[in-house]
C-alpha cells in the first residue's frame, strides 16, 4: 500500500512539475521575446538599437531548416520578423554552406536585397561560402572572410547517370510510357538526344546567366567583371579578396565593427540573435540524428521524394533525380 502511494505522489509530482516547466516555457520564449543577446545586452532587457544575427548553414533548399541544413522558408519567415523591427538596424549574416538549389538561394538573396534599402547588412563567411553561399552572400553591403575561407564556384550544374550500356551488356531493357516528348529528358537508361541536350544547355545558361547578374548587381559591379571571376571557380578567401569578391579579411569581431559603423553606432553594437525553445532544440537535434542514424541530406531525399529535376548551385556533383 505504501509503495502504490509512493508511485501516485511521485507521478502527481513530476505532471505538476511538467505543467509549471510548460509553463514557463512558454512565456520565456513567447513572440515578444524571440531574440537573446549574442553580443552586449541582456536576456531581460533588448539595447534600444540592435543587430541581428542570422546563420546561413549546411545544403541551401526550399521549406523548412533542419539540424544540418538552411531551408529558403525559415530565413526569409526570419528576415520578415527582421523587417517589422524598426529597433535593429543591420543584420550579421554568417554563411557556412556548400550551396543548394538555385530557387531557395535566389528567394534568400531576393529577400536580403529587399531588406538592404532599410537596413545595413555584413556578410561573415566561416569554412565555406560558395555556389548558392555566395549567391546570398553577394547581398550584403560588406562581405568579410577568413584567409582559410573557400568562397566562389559562381556556377549552376546539373548531372545525370548513364547506366544504358551496363543494361544493355546484361540484356535489361526499360520500358518507359509518356505523355511528352521531353518527359523522360536526363533518364539514366537512355542516351540524351541533341534536342534534349540543347534544352538543358539552355536551361542551365538561362539560371547561369540570371546568377552573374545578381551577383553584380549585389556587388555593385559590372556583369562583365563577374563573369570573369566565374565559370565555377574557386578562391581562398584571399584570393576573393584580390578579386574584389570579398570586401576584406575577417571574422565576425571585424564584421560587427564595420556593421556598427554602417549603423552609426557608437562603440560595439548589440547583437541579438534568435533563441530556440527546448521543444524546438529537441525536435531539430531528433531530426539530425534519430537512435544513431545519421541524417540523410536533405537535396538527397528531395530528389527521391519528387519528380521534378532540381538544378544546383554546388562545387560537387551530386546525386540527380531519378525521374523528370
Amino acid at each position: 500500500m505504501e509503495k502504490n502511494k509512493l508511485i501516485l505522489f511521485l507521478a502527481f509530482f513530476l505532471a505538476f512539475a511538467g505543467s509549471i516547466i510548460g509553463i514557463i516555457n512558454i512565456g520565456l520564449y513567447s513572440s515578444d521575446n524571440k531574440y537573446s543577446a549574442a553580443t552586449g545586452g541582456s536576456f531581460f532587457q533588448s539595447p534600444q538599437i540592435t543587430a541581428v544575427l542570422v546563420r546561413i548553414e549546411g545544403e541551401i533548399h526550399s521549406g523548412r531548416s533542419t539540424y544540418s541544413s538552411t531551408g529558403a522558408e525559415s530565413i526569409l519567415s526570419q528576415l520578415r520578423e527582421i523587417e517589422k523591427m524598426p529597433n535593429v538596424k543591420g543584420i550579421l549574416v554568417e554563411i557556412n554552406s556548400p550551396g543548394g538549389t538555385v530557387a531557395a538561394s535566389q528567394e534568400i538573396f531576393q529577400e536580403l536585397m529587399h531588406l538592404r534599402k532599410t537596413k545595413k547588412i555584413v556578410i561573415s563567411m566561416k569554412d565555406m561560402a560558395t555556389s548558392g553561399g555566395y549567391y546570398i552572400a553577394a547581398a550584403g553591403d560588406t562581405i568579410f572572410a577568413e584567409s582559410g575561407t573557400i568562397t566562389g564556384s559562381i556556377g549552376v550544374i546539373a548531372m545525370s547517370p548513364n547506366i544504358k550500356g551496363l543494361m544493355d551488356r546484361y540484356g535489361v531493357e526499360m520500358r518507359v510510357f509518356k505523355a511528352g516528348k521531353y518527359k523522360d529528358s536526363l533518364s539514366p537508361f537512355r542516351d540524351s538526344s541533341d534536342e534534349e541536350i540543347t534544352l538543358m544547355n539552355k536551361l542551365l545558361k538561362d539560371t547561369y546567366s540570371k546568377f552573374i547578374e545578381d551577383v553584380a548587381k549585389g556587388r555593385n559591379k559590372t556583369v562583365a567583371s563577374i563573369e570573369e571571376l566565374a565559370e565555377g571557380r574557386i578562391y581562398s578567401g584571399d584570393d576573393a579578396f584580390r578579386n574584389k569578391l570579398v570586401d576584406d579579411i575577417g571574422g565576425r569581431r571585424e564584421a560587427l565593427v564595420k556593421l556598427s559603423e554602417l549603423c552609426q553606432y557608437e562603440g560595439e553594437i548589440p547583437l541579438l540573435e534568435k533563441k530556440e525553445s527546448p521543444i524546438e532544440r529537441f525536435l531539430s537535434s531528433m531530426g539530425g540524428r534519430s537512435f544513431g542514424v545519421k541524417w540523410q541530406d536533405p537535396i538527397q531525399n528531395f530528389w527521391e521524394n519528387n519528380n521534378s529535376p532540381v538544378l544546383l548551385m554546388h562545387p560537387s556533383a551530386v546525386r540527380l533525380p531519378r525521374q523528370l
